[in-house]
């Protein structure tokens, strides 16, 4: 009995591999994959949120800065020292700045520089101050030639201050040590500006495209000149108040903007807003815009390219991107073939003639959205007919055959989940956004959703109202 008992062997029951639970787990795995694949390798639309405003100001230029100009040429070697101010006004005959041949002017220099490190001169640190201030408030990565030419400005500060000094040692003295020296006095009434750039004949009509490249664009400090030989330059003098900015346009800004003599615009640099005479020029490398001015040469006397921001009455309205408009093919239809009953409605009805397959003809209601309403016709859908589709008149047997079509410019809402076509009109337009009119019937409203890009959103897939 107990040897039965042991003898007695239930054997374990097998489950096999493919059963309703494992195919159903498979089947959801791979759904899930596809779904995964699909959604990784799908363009996903964008959305945007329809706010409402002005453009900002967004005409912003490089402008190259004309000035008449006179560079001043050494007539002898020797070491040249500076005594005016650059950026102050100078009259004929004035002592701009000083040869010696003898040297004696730089033991006199060097003497005055010590004077001043002891004395810690307000007047120097004041100015030095100022144009380190001015330097981190405008400075930029994509021109560190600036750098370059902040250095030389503070060490040019030092050595006005230094030879106005020494200049005033000598004239205090009897006379015998400054009879070594050569002034050097302004031969007509104007502006000094210690710099030269090979830019001081350039003419209006003779400006390229690449004067306005900037990284090889080459300031030349000449305050910093040691020693100097006979013809090298000195100093420039400007010599007229009139002065230009030239500015490159594209074709569609000298477009929008050809009808203008004056045009308002600020100075980024110190925020300043000036209005000047306004004209606009093109050679071979295109169109230019050129504001003349006739004051406040002074303040930017040493400037040869400035950062200006047009200043335009901008129109108000709802504010989009461009990347959002999409362009859309519409039928006409005559408002006589519509039934409506609205003033202005959203969605007419047409009766369209359909033929069977036996060859008799019947007729057919469809809805359809309306984009635009015109005096006499409305602008639906062209996925609603084809071209050559017959449609009739309510109560009359008068017939017309679509064909007429026009093309909108809109954008894609989704406020519903899906993209409907919305007609805008374009008020004002800049390189990013444009403004579109507020409150049309058929058009969009703020806070709308809209598809940032219109070429992410495909016709084929968008379902209609």
């Amino acid at each position: 009995m107990a040897n039965s008992r042991k003898n007695k062997i239930i054997p374990y029951r097998r489950y096999r591999f493919f059963n309703i639970g494992t195919i159903m787990f498979g089947v959801l795995f791979v759904y899930m994959i596809i779904c995964l694949v699909m959604y990784l390798t799908t363009e996903h639309v964008t959305p945007y949120e329809v706010t409402a405003g002005p453009l900002a100001g967004n005409y912003r230029y490089t402008a190259l800065a004309l000035k008449k100009e006179t560079v001043v040429k050494a007539d002898q070697n020797g070491t040249v020292s500076y005594y005016a101010r650059e950026g102050s006004k100078v009259g004929m005959g004035n002592s701009v700045c000083s040869i010696d041949e003898a040297g004696k002017m730089a033991s006199v220099a060097a003497t005055a520089k010590e004077e001043l490190v002891e004395g810690a001169d307000k007047e120097m640190l004041s100015k030095i101050r100022s144009e380190m201030s001015s330097f981190a408030a405008n400075y930029s990565a994509t021109s560190y030639q600036a750098v370059y030419n902040f250095k030389s400005d503070v060490e040019s500060s030092i050595l006005e201050l230094t030879n106005e000094k020494a200049l005033s040692s000598l004239k205090d003295s009897q006379g015998s040590t400054l009879s070594m020296v050569d002034l050097c006095t302004a031969p007509k009434e104007g502006i000094v500006v210690y710099s030269e750039d090979g830019y001081e004949d350039l003419q209006a009509e003779d400006v390229k495209a690449s004067d306005f490249d900037l990284k090889n664009y080459h300031k030349t400090n000449l305050r910093l000149n040691k020693e100097i030989s006979t013809g090298d330059s000195l100093y420039k003098l400007l010599t007229d108040e009139n002065w230009s900015l030239i500015f490159p346009l594209d074709q569609r800004m000298a477009a929008e903007f050809s009808d203008r003599t004056s045009i308002r615009f600020r100075f980024l640099k110190d925020g300043t807003t000036f209005t000047g005479d306004f004209s606009i020029f093109n050679n071979k490398d295109g169109y230019f815009g050129k504001i003349d001015m006739s004051t406040s040469l002074i303040r930017y006397a040493s400037e040869r390219f400035l950062e200006i921001e047009l200043v335009l009455s901008r129109k108000t309205g709802l504010k989009i991107p461009n990347s959002a408009i999409a362009q859309k093919v519409f039928y006409k239809i005559p408002k006589e073939f519509a039934l409506y009953e609205e003033e202005e409605p959203k969605e007419i009805s047409i009766i369209k003639q359909v033929t069977k397959k036996d060859g008799s003809s019947s007729a057919k209601y469809i809805t359809a959205t309306v984009y635009k309403e015109e005096k006499t016709y409305f602008l639906v859908d062209s996925s609603h007919f084809e071209e050559g589709d017959v449609i009739l008149m309510a109560e009359k047997s008068k017939q017309y055959t679509i064909g007429d079509k026009e093309t909108l410019e809109g954008v894609y809402n989704i406020n519903k989940g899906y993209a409907i076509f919305r007609a805008i009109t374009v008020v004002d337009q800049n390189e990013e956004y444009c403004i579109v009119e507020e409150g049309a019937t058929f058009g969009l409203s703020q806070y709308d959703h809209i598809a940032l890009d219109a070429s992410t959103v495909n016709d084929k897939d968008i379902e209609y109202r």
